[in-house]
């Protein structure tokens, strides 16, 4: 009777997908945090000022409301002296709770190195309509 319980059980659980490994949490398709559109390029603009521009694909947008986290810190003798680094930028016109696209952040540094990006950002697909969460981590030499 137990064996009879436990293939029960097991039977159950394996038509679920609990057992194989694929699972309901593989099958919803959520990205994993750190796999995302986001490009990002920074320029120099003069000595020691740069800007840091963060690009979205065509039907994404960044959410205006959410709690974005952007932290730049340098090593290797680069020194982060101030930046402005909120989300600033016009509102879309079709979708009003998005950014149509962020204007460059600006910062200015002293020394050279490494300048470490790390941020969390929300995204939205308009196609998929699902909004994600990224998890941005980047270093650039300076």
């Amino acid at each position: 009777m137990k064996q009879f319980r436990f293939l029960l059980i097991l039977s159950f659980l394996g038509s679920f997908g609990l057992i194989t490994g694929s699972g309901f949490v593989n099958e919803l398709g959520a990205d994993p945090l750190d796999s995302h559109p986001i490009e990002i390029s920074i320029k120099q603009k003069s000595p020691g000022k740069f800007e840091l521009e963060l690009f979205l694909p065509k039907d994404f947008g960044f959410q205006m409301e959410a709690p974005h986290r952007i932290f730049l810190s340098g090593t290797d003798g680069l020194k982060v002296l101030n930046a402005d680094l909120k989300l600033k930028g016009p509102v879309h016109s079709k979708k009003p709770e998005y950014f149509e696209y962020l204007k460059p952040f600006t910062f200015q540094v002293e020394g050279k190195g490494k300048l470490q990006l790390d941020a969390k950002l929300f995204y939205c697909n308009f196609v998929k309509n699902i909004c994600i969460p990224a998890k941005v981590n980047k270093s650039f030499s300076i």
